[in-house]
Parts: C-alpha cells; sequence; structure tokens
C-alpha cells in the first residue's frame, strides 16, 4: 500500500504542475497560491468531522510553526523567481531536493536508505540536468559560476529547493503527534493568517490579488487537486521514508511533464529528452525495488 501511495502521490503532484501551469496562463500565480491555500483549509476543516482531534500539543506547537513558516517563505521566494521570468534556468535547482531530503531525515527521522537508492537517486539527478541542459546558455553559466551571490533569483531557488526538502521531513515528524486532518488543517490555517504578510508590502500583489479570476474546469482542477496532493502525501508519508517520496516524485515528475508536455502543450521530444527518461526510470526503479516500510503509527 505505502509503494502504491507514493507513486500515485508522484502522479498527482505531476498532474498538478500541468493544471498550475496551465492555471497561470490566465490568472496571476498569487491568486492560484492562495486558491491553493484556501482550497486546503476547507476540506481539511470539512475532514475534521471524522478526526478523533488528538495532538500533543507542546510536542507539536514547534514544529508545526516553523513549518507554516517555512512554507509561507518558500511560496514568498518562488513567487519571486516567478515574477522574473526565467523559472525555466532554476528548475534543475530543485532536481537536488531527494539529496537533501535523504539528509533531513537522517539526521531529524534517523532514515537511512540502502546504498542502491542513493545510486537510484544520483540517477534521477543526472536525468534532470541532462534533461535542462539546454537551459544553461553561456551567459547563464557565467551568472552561475562568478556571480553566484549576486545572482538573487538563484539564491531564491536555492532556498526554496532547501525548504522544499525540508518540509516532508518536519510534516512526517507533526504526525508522530496529530493526525493527518488535524495537522492540514493546522498547517493551512497558519498559512491563511500569514499570507497577508506577502501583501504588505507591494500594492502591486495586493492589486493583483484582486483581478477577477477565470473560474473555468482549471479553476476547479486546482481546488481539488490543491487538497489531493497534499492529503495523499501526508498519508504516503506515514509508510516510506521522505527521501524515497521525494525521489519518486521528482522523477516520475520529470517523466510524465514530458508525457504531458508532448501531449497537453505540443512540446518537442527528442533524443536527449527520451535519453534522460530512460536515465531516470533506471532511478525510479532503484528506488522503488529496496523501499523500505515504516511503522508509523496511523492518527486520522
Amino acid at each position: 500500500m505505502g509503494i502504491l501511495l507514493a507513486i500515485f502521490s508522484a502522479f498527482l503532484w505531476s498532474l498538478f504542475d500541468v493544471v498550475r501551469k496551465k492555471a497561470v496562463e490566465n490568472n496571476s500565480a498569487l491568486q492560484v497560491i492562495f486558491i491553493i491555500i484556501l482550497s486546503q483549509f476547507f476540506f481539511f476543516s470539512c475532514f475534521l468531522v471524522i478526526s478523533n482531534l488528538q495532538i500533543n500539543l507542546r510536542a507539536y506547537f514547534l514544529i508545526g510553526a516553523c513549518l507554516v513558516i517555512l512554507n509561507v517563505l518558500s511560496l514568498y521566494l518562488f513567487l519571486l523567481v516567478l515574477k522574473s521570468g526565467k523559472i525555466s534556468i532554476y528548475i534543475p535547482m530543485l532536481s537536488f531536493t531527494p539529496f537533501f531530503s535523504a539528509i533531513y531525515s537522517k539526521l531529524i527521522l534517523n532514515e537511512e536508505l540502502v546504498f542502491i537508492q542513493y545510486i537510484g537517486m544520483l540517477f534521477i539527478v543526472v536525468g534532470s540536468l541532462t534533461l535542462h541542459s539546454s537551459q544553461f546558455n553561456s551567459q547563464t553559466k557565467l551568472s552561475i559560476n562568478y556571480n553566484y551571490l549576486n545572482n538573487k533569483n538563484l539564491l531564491y531557488i536555492l532556498i526554496v529547493s532547501l525548504i522544499w526538502s525540508l518540509t516532508p521531513v518536519l510534516d512526517k515528524e507533526c504526525l508522530k503527534y496529530t493526525g493527518v486532518y488535524l495537522h492540514g488543517f493546522l498547517q493551512s490555517c497558519g498559512m491563511l493568517l500569514l499570507f497577508p504578510l506577502i501583501l504588505l508590502n507591494s500594492n502591486k500583489y495586493k492589486s493583483t490579488l484582486m483581478k477577477k479570476m477565470d473560474y473555468d474546469l482549471i479553476f476547479f482542477l486546482i481546488i481539488i487537486l490543491g487538497f489531493l496532493t497534499a492529503f495523499i502525501q501526508l498519508m504516503a508519508l506515514q509508510y516510506v521514508f521522505v527521501a524515497e517520496l521525494e525521489s519518486l516524485k521528482r522523477g516520475i515528475g520529470i517523466v510524465l511533464s514530458l508525457v504531458f508536455g508532448y501531449f497537453i502543450f505540443k512540446e518537442e521530444v527528442n533524443l536527449k529528452k527520451i535519453f534522460s527518461v530512460l536515465i531516470i526510470i533506471c532511478g525510479v526503479n532503484f528506488i522503488i525495488n529496496f523501499t523500505k516500510f515504516t511503522n508509523l503509527q496511523i492518527i486520522m
């Protein structure tokens, strides 16, 4: 069941990326992020009816509060990178999230992968970097090599990568002290309370948020997938190691992004992309075949 949940979670995140990409074509990124947080708050609030509402508040509070702050910070920084209009240049930095997650989960959760799984993670990173290598022209390489500290967007996406690697680890730690539904509710509630901080110093962000949205199929898919991706990931974390889940999300996500890109966005598929996908599939296979399942007591 654990590996199926992890694969399903990876599939949902891939589909979610496609829907978000379509959504920001006609709406602002800020509006889409707000709708995602709002949808999570609504659905997790509804599911509190069937939750037992158990929580060790003393153990949960500090970790949960840090998690809320990190989520809002990563959203804000990701917005700044999106605003630059050059997100594709920095996407490869996100390929390292499985490695960062492996370090965090070892330090915080004492989760240890087997050697072959680290090889699988390396395959996924190499495949991803190969896939996105065309994004790095000579000017970008020069900027990365010599002006790293002055390149704010590169620094922002590195911070986002570090945060996104840490948040599922903290999610799993929080699930030791409360259930999935209450944890999801508290996190979405906290993010809703902190979300206005993004708007404080920018009238442009305020006016952007107030713009009229397109209420079409994509809008409703954002609402549903915004909740399902978070919920299924929390469920999967109770069965598999964090680094395993993050590797599957990254690996399967890249493969499916090419499939969706070809059929939905009519993007070109060439030999380099196919070669990259084969490398990634090998990495995913290494991770799946040696997945260990955790025995975290499930509290709903």
